[in-house]
């Protein structure tokens, strides 16, 4: 179990994507819509710039029941900009028409800068997290009012202010925040909820992974739990964290590994409540979500951002996919 500290703040309807997905609200909206409007973000220099972190949330909160489609149709309305999210979708369809050693060679050899293959041939990202990629360009920027946010190779994100920067410049660059980003690249076995230290937050990234494999082990879901936290310019304010969760089912191929492959998804509820370092009143979500036909995943379920860092995670979920239907409920 994920420690039990103080719970906090109002629990936002969940958001997915990289393919997206809408929830049955069954928690209070404790924000106002904001535009998609070009003085909410707009692109400059191959990024985009979101005018200030109320904007960012507002959009992400606007793009959560967006079809597929209607992302891509997002994204395209700004010229000169593509995201990792659409690169990495691409270099998995791309990947499932590798089936023999050569091409896998020449497969590892054209992306070898942009993704991770793990041990058993399947690819994850190689830098950013599941819910950045949808925002950032694919060398990992985009931009919050005046603060710059660039996810690094080195699992890092790095905030900054002035002119934009190469990943080589930030490295000599002083007034540089670096916010190192945990992951758990795991193939065999279900990793234990983590908790930080008592009386400490968590770090960010993967909290928790859980796998579950059909019956004759040939399809396998991956259910992740991620946290990301991004610390406040100004010193007497709170920063901005967002969990949410990743599925990812995964089909065994004949070619030595596996490979993300077209299903359904489903959630079957989920009630879960969380805690920051200093606020006293309990909150937490309790919904489950839409089917989701026929698509490629990973798929995020994603919670807009409340202020302060989390301490706590507390609750159960449950999602299946329609290769396996019996994945049991995971107890946070």
């Amino acid at each position: 179990m994920i420690n039990k500290f103080n719970l906090h703040y109002l629990i936002l309807p969940m958001l997915a994507s990289i393919s997206i997905v809408s929830c049955k609200k069954d928690a209070n909206v404790g924000y106002q819509e904001e535009n998609l409007s070009t003085n909410a973000v707009s692109i400059e220099n191959g990024y985009l710039k979101f005018r200030d972190q109320k904007a960012f949330d507002s959009i992400g909160t606007i793009v959560s029941n967006y079809s597929p489609k209607q992302l891509d149709e997002w994204e395209n309305s700004f010229k000169g900009f593509t995201s990792y999210r659409n690169l990495y979708n691409k270099i998995q369809e791309e990947y499932a028409t590798v089936n023999d050693s050569d091409a896998f060679r020449l497969f590892q050899k054209k992306y070898s800068e942009m993704i991770t293959i793990k041990a058993d041939s399947s690819i994850t990202f190689k830098f950013g997290t599941p819910y950045s990629a949808i925002f950032m360009n694919t060398k990992g920027e985009f931009k919050v009012g005046d603060q710059f946010r660039k996810y690094t190779k080195e699992n890092s994100l790095m905030l900054y202010t002035g002119v934009q920067k190469n990943e080589s410049e930030l490295k000599s660059t002083s007034n540089v925040t670096v916010v190192p980003i945990k992951r758990m690249l795991m193939a065999t076995k279900n990793a234990l909820s983590l908790a930080p230290p008592p009386g400490q937050t968590f770090n960010n990234g993967m909290l928790s992974q859980k796998l579950f494999y059909n019956g004759d082990n040939k399809r396998r879901l991956y259910v992740e739990l991620w946290y990301e936290y991004t610390p406040s310019e100004h010193v007497i304010t709170y920063g901005s964290s967002r969990l949410y969760f990743v599925v990812l089912q995964e089909l065994k191929k004949t070619f030595g590994g596996w490979r993300s492959n077209e299903t359904d998804y489903y959630s079957n509820g989920c009630n879960l409540s969380f805690g920051t370092r200093f606020n006293t009143v309990p909150v937490g979500f309790n919904g489950s979500f839409q089917a989701l036909q026929g698509v490629t995943g990973p798929i995020i379920y994603n919670m807009p951002s409340f202020l302060d860092e989390c301490s706590a995670v507390v609750g159960t979920a449950r999602f299946t996919t329609g290769g396996v239907p019996d994945a049991p409920t995971i107890y946070y």
